[in-house]
This record gives C-alpha cells, structure tokens and sequence, in this order.
C-alpha cells in the first residue's frame, strides 16, 4: 500500500510499542509478581493485557502496514486501551522509570491515534 511518510512512522511506532509491551510483560509474568524489572510494581492485569495488546498489535500492524481498514481501527483500538492502561503510571507508578514508560505510553497511543485518524486530502477531479 502507498502510505505516506508520517503514516508509515505511526505503524513502525505501533510495532516497536508491541514488541517492547510484550519484551517488558512476558519475563515478568512468567517470574510472578515478585520479578524484578522494569514493570515491577505493575498490577498483574496491566501485565496480561499489555502482553495481549503487544501480540495483537502485531497482528494490526501487518494489516495496517498492508492498507486493510480492520487493520487500522484494531491499531486504533489497541492503541487507545494501551494508552488508557498506562494512564494511571503517568502519577502512580512506584518509580520514576515507570512514570516515563508510562508516560511514553500515552504519548505513543495519542500519535498514532491522530495519525492514523486524520483525513488525507484527495485530489480534486474536474
């Protein structure tokens, strides 16, 4: 699909966001509560659903990157719960790594978001 440049960003933004949810979930999941880590101190269901949302949103890239709109919206979607979830982080996390990441969350969510929502302008036909 011929995306532009900035939609381009957004999608390879949404994988690297995916692929660092699931990277910062699954050891600490699979450790238990007490892991150390970057997302120690993080609710166990934060930890599930951003390992859900890293592995879907794999998935929505591919079709985002292919021009498939359910591939859009679900990037839409996954971005918005992704942003949503770390929302509390931004002023509760235990340390201030966890108020970045968290931060970086929402900011992340709120650019791809608007990315990928915004109307291109079409050319005009006489």
């Amino acid at each position: 699909m011929n995306h532009s440049l900035l939609v381009r960003s957004a999608i390879v933004v949404h994988v690297i966001a995916s692929l660092f949810g699931i990277l910062g979930s699954l050891p600490a999941l699979m450790q238990g509560p007490s892991a150390a880590g970057m997302m120690q101190g993080a609710p166990q269901v934060v930890l599930v659903a951003a390992a859900f949302v890293g592995v879907a949103g794999l998935v929505s890239a591919f079709g985002a990157w292919r021009g498939q709109k359910w591939g859009i919206w679900l990037t839409i979607v996954l971005r918005a719960l992704d942003g949503l979830l770390a929302l509390p982080g931004v002023l509760f996390a235990p340390n201030p790594v966890g108020q970045a990441i968290s931060t970086a969350g929402v900011l992340i969510g709120i650019f791809v978001i608007v990315v990928l929502l915004r109307r291109t302008p079409r050319p005009q036909t006489a």
